[in-house]
């Protein structure tokens, strides 16, 4: 049962004058009127569906915002199927000297999906999903707007294959990919990043470009890793596909819910030493939530009768799960990604498709962090538990977890790659962790953002100064998520959108 419900918690994206518009389009009734009717006019000619604060579809054009302790009101929602729509937004955008986002999935931890403040233009990118498999090449065209389980399965379908990315099934290619994009083959495979080889998209100008290894391949480099929003919307990327007809072997060892401080403490112990040196037939995850709940799972690309060898140095310092579960199936590629999204073993593969999918939405807080090195030293494991066990217990309506996915270790593809090569630059990394607490409601978030951030003080010392970029965090500087190669990337920012007309509130920056 508690599986059930951890997983559900891991399923827990016209001209006139700068002076009306530019500064505070939302100032006032009348000038949201004003604008209203000034972006009808110059989005109208584009033939998109268009949805204005005014309409009574608004609210659910608004639809699965992520994060509920933001509800921010665009002043109007684009919702494209086509390229020319997305260029007529740009440059509506451009004219009225309106801030512009794009939402993919809408899982933005900070709801910038909705671009981070009111009164922009939202492209909604949803209708631009096709996905199609080159079976020569193994290259796949995916749409911007495409979803993580709906790609998977079109890949599954078409021949075998996969891109590595993440487990949520709703959540967007866009957000997901131009983050970086780790999941349950990345250690094999690298990033969804990694596998971008090049990507069509609009630019500042309006202009629909191309950037791969050979045209604008400084923007295709910024695109791996730091390209949400900052250089312009993808309206179709193209990755490497790899082949996965093998069988796999999806594993789970749960501790139970109530696990002690001590087997909390072991279990991490045995994770950072297992994994400083695993295959990279496996990626794998460490849950853990103050309540006591502690359970390592993941996928290992080979057969259940060698999974054992591939994870005894974890066996040997983690505690026995006698009181827990075990779970080790030997199943299908397409399997471990139907579990993996918190669907039943028995379900149909096509559930993937998320139709009647229920998308959901909480209020919450994360925050991030990586662990370079052998890990934590005794100190900070210590230190940790100590202060993760002084977290909100953990409910269907109020909680907290950590999340810790191993990323480096042995010989990991992702630590594989030079960190200049790309606009990500967490290349060092044993794991990251994701931090989140989770509450009824507005009014319930004090206790919650105070120990959440009272955690993260507590393991920096023992950390890097590196977050996650797909853990979006408002308090983080952009320097945690882009590093050394933030120089680069502001370079790259300056050449394609000088004017900053992509931006949000932890963008990349023009200086």
């Amino acid at each position: 049962m508690i599986m059930k419900i951890l997983h559900g918690l891991l399923i827990a994206q016209c001209m006139i004058s700068a002076a009306v518009f530019g500064q505070q389009p939302w100032a006032s009734p009348k000038s949201r009127r004003l604008l209203q009717q000034t972006l009808a006019d110059c989005l109208a000619p584009s033939g998109a569906r268009l949805v204005y604060p005014t309409d009574s579809d608004y609210e659910s054009a608004r639809g699965h915002v992520y994060n509920h302790r933001y509800l921010y009101n665009p002043a109007v929602f684009v919702f494209s199927t086509t390229t020319a729509h997305v260029q007529s937004a740009v440059q509506c955008a451009v004219q009225l000297n309106l801030g512009i986002a794009p939402r993919s999935g809408g899982h933005s931890y900070e709801d910038y999906s909705l671009g981070g403040r009111d009164g922009i233009i939202v492209v909604d990118l949803e209708g631009l999903n096709a996905v199609t498999l080159d079976s020569g090449s193994g290259i796949a065209s995916v749409g911007g707007g495409t979803r993580l389980g709906p790609l998977k399965l079109a890949l599954w379908e078409q021949g075998q294959v996969t891109i590595p990315s993440g487990t949520c099934p709703s959540v967007g290619v866009g957000g997901h990919s131009l983050g970086g994009g780790w999941g349950f083959v990345a250690r094999k495979w690298g990033l969804m990043a990694d596998s971008l080889v090049a990507a069509e998209l609009v630019t500042a100008n309006g202009t629909l470009v191309t950037a791969s290894a050979s045209q604008n391949s400084d923007l295709l480099f910024a695109l791996k890793g730091a390209g949400a929003n900052s250089f312009g919307i993808v309206t179709t990327f193209f990755f490497t596909t790899y082949a996965v007809s093998d069988a796999v072997t999806y594993f789970n060892y749960d501790y139970g819910g109530n696990s002690s401080a001590d087997d909390q403490a072991l279990t991490l112990r045995a994770f950072q030493a297992w994994g400083a040196g695993a295959t990279k037939d496996v990626s794998a995850s460490l849950f853990q939530a103050p309540s006591g709940g502690n359970f390592f799972w993941g996928v290992f690309l080979g057969r259940k009768a060698d999974l054992k060898g591939a994870l005894q140095t974890f066996f040997d310092g983690a505690p026995v799960p006698s009181y827990g579960t075990t779970t080790e199936l030997e199943v299908d590629y397409i399997r471990s990604v139907v579990i993996n999204a918190g669907f039943a073993e028995s379900d149909p593969i096509s559930v993937l498709s998320l139709q009647d999918f229920t998308y959901e939405s909480r209020f919450f807080k994360s925050k991030s962090i990586f662990v370079k090195g052998a890990g934590w030293p005794e100190a900070g494991i210590q230190a940790y538990v100590s202060a993760l066990r002084q977290g909100p217990s953990f409910g269907q309506q109020s909680g907290a977890y950590m999340i810790m996915d191993l990323f480096g270790g042995g010989d990991s593809v992702i630590n594989s790659v030079p960190s200049a090569s790309t606009g990500f630059v967490h290349r060092d990394s044993l794991y990251s962790i994701q931090m989140f607490t989770y509450w009824d409601g507005p009014q319930d978030d004090t206790a919650d953002i105070s120990w959440i951030q009272g955690i993260w003080n507590t393991v920096r010392p023992y950390s890097s100064a590196e977050a996650y970029q797909n853990y979006i965090d408002s308090d983080m500087p952009v320097s945690a998520y882009y590093a050394s190669n933030l120089d680069a990337l502001k370079a790259v920012k300056r050449r394609w959108d000088p004017s900053n007309i992509f931006n949000f509130p932890k963008s990349i920056p023009l200086n």
